[in-house]
């Protein structure tokens, strides 16, 4: 069995590529439909793991969950390897988006 946790790397030990810019804050179904996408359209991917507006996970939880999908071949923590992207496919503004889904559809839930 594949431990995925040795899918994330240092930062500066990325190459220059073309990186997923992602919160994963947190993590929802939707997250490996998109990411399928962008293989399709990619190949394996690289994922830049990013603290949003008042994270509820850590950093390493989000890049732990990462790296378990299929379609993701290296995860890194911070911006600071974004410089040296090749070219950036932004995934933040979405995930805000998710987050904020999925807040009313638990508030929705609890208020029911």
């Amino acid at each position: 069995m594949l431990d995925t946790r040795t899918k994330i790397v240092k930062a500066e030990d990325v190459p220059a590529r073309l990186v997923v810019a992602a919160y994963f804050d947190p993590m929802v179904a939707s997250h490996a439909q998109r990411f399928r996408e962008l293989a399709e359209q990619h190949g394996p991917l690289a994922v830049c793991i990013c603290d949003p507006p008042d994270p509820l996970l850590p950093a390493q939880a989000r890049a732990e969950l990462a790296a378990a999908l299929r379609d993701v071949e290296v995860v890194f923590i911070g911006v600071a390897a974004l410089s040296r992207a090749t070219a950036i496919i932004d995934e933040r503004p979405g995930d805000l988006e998710r987050r904020a889904a999925l807040m009313l559809h638990v508030h929705s839930r609890q208020n029911g």
